[in-house]
């Protein structure tokens, strides 16, 4: 007669353990890029901090700065100063500023669930030199104007274009959601100064763009 052994505690947890454990399957990254050609439907002005404004920002702060010395105001000088450019002389404007605007215009698609963060973490522009998406336009020009009681010369391109080669996931995101979100974005957004959204709460219709179609 054969007696069966006795079934210990801990081994009957670790068999009800292993009936409630499932297998949880990620799907893999699915990585596509897609290539778009920007049109812009309006002048972009560019108004990048120069390099010298910053040193004295840093200087006031550090208590180095001598503000008995006043300078000869060099206008040229400022309007070079105030436009993107990498370190061989080539336009461009910042990648950064082209994804804020699609991210910030994912409250216009009339889609809750099309997200800021969505958007922040699906997609990558890819093709920017130095962090600048290099930039064609048919003439530069100057554009003078007031801001409080100073006068400011400001860079304006005309007629300007652009590519963006988009990389993203499209298990999250769809190549034809990027071109209907960077529409929006070249609507009610944009790029530069005086755009549609500007930093301040203020607009402009400058820095529109939309997608350029075959």
């Amino acid at each position: 007669m054969t007696t069966k052994k006795p079934i210990k505690k801990d081994e009957t947890k670790k068999e009800e353990t292993k009936k409630v454990v499932k297998k949880i399957e990620l799907m893999p990254l699915n990585i596509k890029t897609i290539t778009i050609n920007i049109i812009g439907k309006t002048p972009l002005l560019m108004d990048k901090m120069p390099q010298e404004t910053l040193n004295n920002i840093l200087a006031k702060q550090t208590g180095l700065s001598n503000t008995n010395k006043k300078k000869v105001r060099d206008t040229s000088n400022e309007t070079s100063n105030a436009i993107h450019k990498t370190s061989t002389g080539k336009v461009g404007y910042p990648a950064s500023a082209f994804k804020k605007a699609m991210i910030d215009a994912t409250s216009r698609v009339g889609d809750k669930f099309f997200s800021k963060g969505l958007v922040m973490g699906a997609i990558r522009i890819i093709n920017s030199v130095e962090g600048l998406v290099l930039l064609k336009y048919s003439k530069q020009s100057v554009l003078e104007h007031n801001v409080g009681s100073n006068v400011k010369f400001t860079p304006m391109f005309q007629d300007w274009s652009c590519e963006l080669k988009i990389q993203f996931d499209a298990n999250n995101i769809t190549a034809e959601d990027i071109l209907t979100l960077v529409n929006y974005a070249g609507f009610y957004v944009g790029i530069g100064s005086w755009r549609p959204k500007c930093r301040d709460g203020g607009s402009g219709e400058f820095g529109q763009f939309e997608i350029k179609m075959n």
